[in-house]
């Protein structure tokens, strides 16, 4: 290993220090009492080399949103416009309902809605790392179908809207407001059919 590799991977172990105290914060003490001379102490790192990283508490929350909900990994990961729409639809119902399950999800949502009336930039972040890099995902997918004719949409936005809601209203919210409430993957998958036949059904070019 040459020595920008050495350098490139001891900053990258610094950077994963960093948000996995930082997260461990959050979850624990929330965001506005969480400081970030406590994460850099947690992470054995110089508030200086947390800086950075991270220029702002914000940006420490946003990345740790990107690493939650794989942002980078999403956006650079178009869905081929070879694959028929219900192929594509399962994967990206799949892929969305996979990290809508992950342990972390609902409690950096709850950081979020208890706090963001007062640190608004929380709910920037969540939207931006979390279910926009989805949305225009699925839109690029939809809207290179809609050229191809396989499918009939006008407002390709609110499409994304509907088929990514008809997921996460089903597998997320109930379980973020019933506390212990259990869904089955044979129920999400029953869940992320039901959403594909739906919107097919509505947006499919019968012609």
């Amino acid at each position: 290993m040459g020595l920008e590799q050495y350098r490139a991977e001891v900053s990258r172990q610094k950077q994963q220090a960093i948000l996995q105290a930082a997260l461990t914060a959050f979850l624990e003490f929330g965001y506005d009492r969480t400081t970030i001379d406590y994460v850099a102490q947690k992470a054995q790192v110089s508030t200086a080399t947390l800086y950075k990283h991270f220029p702002s508490k914000a940006d420490l929350f946003g990345g740790i949103m990107a690493q939650v909900w794989r942002t980078d990994q999403i956006s650079s990961t178009p869905v081929s416009p070879s694959l028929s729409p219900q192929t594509a639809l399962m994967q990206i119902g799949q892929e969305y309902a996979q990290l809508l399950m992950s342990a972390n999800i609902q409690p950096l949502f709850r950081v979020v809605i208890a706090e963001t009336s007062r640190f608004p930039e929380l709910g920037t972040e969540l939207y931006h790392r979390g279910k926009e890099p989805f949305l225009k995902r699925l839109h690029a997918y939809l809207q290179a179908q809609v050229a191809l004719d396989t499918l009939v949409i006008v407002n390709i936005p609110l499409a994304s809207r509907q088929f990514l809601g008809m997921i996460n209203d089903i597998i997320f919210w109930p379980r973020f407001l019933i506390m212990n409430l259990e869904i089955s993957e044979n129920e999400i998958e029953d869940v992320i059919i039901s959403a594909v036949e739906t919107f097919l059904a509505r947006y499919a070019n019968s012609c």
